[in-house]
């Protein structure tokens, strides 16, 4: 995890990630990708979410005071749901490094298409029907807890109920601070009561701490943009090379 090409790659993916909390929603799943190029298994996920929580403290002290309650607390149910099968999935699998793989890139893969949908669409702000919110909410669960690539899911959900970018950006810092400090104890008890291995190592963590500036640089940057950036070419970037690296996964070389 120490070589020069793992280190750059890691900085980008902290830098992408802090951006995706406080500018850019849904950028962040460019660095699932990125992250696997540098651990595989359940170490990807595990490298993922200390970067991931470091960013979201920044996200949820800067934009606290714009989170919509009224729309996370209907999801608490069912990602509590995409939770458990995800708990089981990574029981089931064990140490299959390739189940793993291939599961983060199909996930990675219909998040970016909900996303494309999203854009082509244009469709106007609605009101969540309770079918919507089982939906979002254990496919978001499911998805965050496997791969940390919830964003697109939750962004979709988000922004079809009509929230601008302040109030999408302060809910969502709210809603995966809250999902990524619950699967901790979640992601402890599975690495050391299955098979498997554990999903994150004294390197794994040497390895986040060495990133935590680049995400600041992320973080601050992203604040300064949030006012004014113009994300719709960002944003097809990011989803181009998040199917590349899907594609990746699913045919390594």
């Amino acid at each position: 995890m120490f070589t020069a090409g793992a280190l750059l790659v890691g900085a980008i993916a902290a830098i992408v990630t802090g951006l995706s909390k406080t500018a850019l929603p849904g950028a962040g799943l460019l660095a699932v990708p990125l992250f696997a190029v540098v651990a595989e298994g359940r170490g990807i996920p595990g490298v993922t979410l200390p970067v991931l929580l470091f960013a979201d403290l920044f996200a949820v002290s800067w934009y606290r005071h714009h989170t919509r309650w009224d729309l996370l607390r209907p999801l608490a149910l069912w990602v509590t749901a995409g939770f458990a099968i995800g708990t089981a999935f990574f029981v089931i699998v064990g140490n299959n490094v390739r189940a793993l793989e291939v599961v983060i890139a199909l996930g990675i893969i219909t998040v970016v298409t909900l996303q494309i949908v999203r854009i082509v669409r244009n469709t106007p702000p609605r009101h969540a029907t309770a079918p919507e919110t089982a939906l979002y909410g254990t496919a978001g669960g499911f998805t965050t807890f496997v791969s940390n690539s919830a964003g697109p899911i939750m962004n979709t959900y988000l922004v079809g109920l009509g929230l601008d970018r302040t109030a999408l950006v302060g809910t969502s810092a709210w809603f995966y601070f809250a999902v990524n400090l619950a699967k901790i104890p979640v992601y402890l008890a599975i690495g050391a009561w299955s098979t498997g291995g554990p999903f994150f190592t004294a390197e794994s963590l040497k390895y986040d701490l060495v990133l935590l500036p680049f995400v600041v640089i992320g973080v601050y940057g992203g604040r300064a943009l949030l006012p004014r950036i113009h994300d719709r070419f960002f944003l097809w970037l990011v989803l181009v090379l998040s199917l590349g690296g899907a594609v990746k996964l699913l045919w390594p070389a």
